[in-house]
């Protein structure tokens, strides 16, 4: 699977796609911009759109913004938007919520959007609650540290293990919701379980209540690691959906399943369990996933979002 469609709210809100003749109608809402192919044929680029943004009386009310396609998103990074935006901070002084390369494959596959370093960016909006990045090609998201920010999300086709460190390393204590599509080797992922331990530290996720860790060809090795993590016990919702999980995976679960039974859900869709063993999970007697029933291919597992 790929991703074929575009959200229809963000942060809670209704959507507004930004129109340069008409300036921010709604400041209520969340603002989309975007260039699609049509506009990027007639000279306009993403960066112009933001700019005019930036101008609009309007946008120093905007509490959500999303990026989506812009012009060769293949080839032509994100930077110049994450740099205005550090620029123009001091305009955008409501912004909770940022959504950066909401795109679908039609405009650009995921692991093909050029993205770029993010250090500067934290520091700029204090403010910050909710930050959302698609796409893993030069993706940094440096050294930081953020005492606001609740849900950071991650979504890649193959996560480099640069980023998964910065993660861990990071200093975010408001956090509660933690989301990383971890991905394939031919991708861009590139680590082991070994990678993932450290994002388990209890003392630097107070306040953390939803971990994914999807979209995993280890998400066997994952289950396993999460099934003896002290981590485990103040969640109230741990995904583990758009991976390979198979029955190895739910064997480690099952082994520990009075770890397991306090949370409010466990997603496993898109998994490759079987009828007994899904069976077995359907007894913990916990909201559970398991939709999404996949076949070996050749004995071969596959993610659900890739290239």
């Amino acid at each position: 699977m790929t991703i074929g469609s575009h959200i229809e709210s963000f942060f809670g809100l209704e959507l507004e796609q930004f129109d340069t003749s008409s300036g921010i109608k709604n400041e209520s809402l969340a603002l989309r911009i975007e260039v699609d192919w049509e506009a990027a044929d007639e000279g306009k680029t993403i960066l112009s759109i933001l700019e005019a943004v930036a101008a609009d009386p309007k946008a120093k009310d905007i509490s959500a913004l999303i990026i989506g396609a812009w012009e060769e998103a293949f080839e032509t990074g994100i930077q110049p938007l994450i740099d205005l935006l550090v620029q123009q901070k001091g305009v955008f002084t409501s912004l909770k919520a940022v959504f950066f390369a909401e795109m679908t494959y039609e405009e650009n596959e995921i692991s093909w959007i050029q993205q770029g370093d993010y250090s500067a960016f934290w520091p700029a909006y204090p403010q910050l609650e909710h930050v959302q990045i698609r796409g893993m090609e030069g993706l940094s998201l440096g050294e930081f540290q953020h005492e606001n920010l609740k849900t950071l999300i991650v979504e890649t086709g193959g996560l480099g293990t640069d980023v998964i460190q910065h993660v861990a390393n990071a200093n975010l204590p408001s956090l509660e919701h933690l989301e990383l599509w971890l991905g394939d080797e031919n991708y861009g992922w590139d680590g082991s379980v070994d990678d993932i331990a450290p994002l388990l530290n209890v003392e630097r996720r107070p306040s953390l209540k939803f971990l994914g860790l999807k979209n995993s060809e280890i998400a066997d090795e994952i289950a396993g690691l999460l099934a003896t993590s002290s981590l485990l016990s103040q969640l109230k919702t741990l995904d583990l959906s758009m991976g390979n999980i198979s029955d190895k995976g739910a064997e480690a679960i099952l082994a520990s399943a009075d770890k397991f039974r306090h949370l409010s859900k466990l997603n496993l869709a898109h998994h490759y369990f079987s009828d007994d063993m899904m069976g077995k999970l359907s007894a913990l007697a916990i909201p559970l996933d398991l939709s999404g029933q996949e076949q070996y291919d050749d004995g071969e597992r596959y993610i659900e979002v890739s290239e």
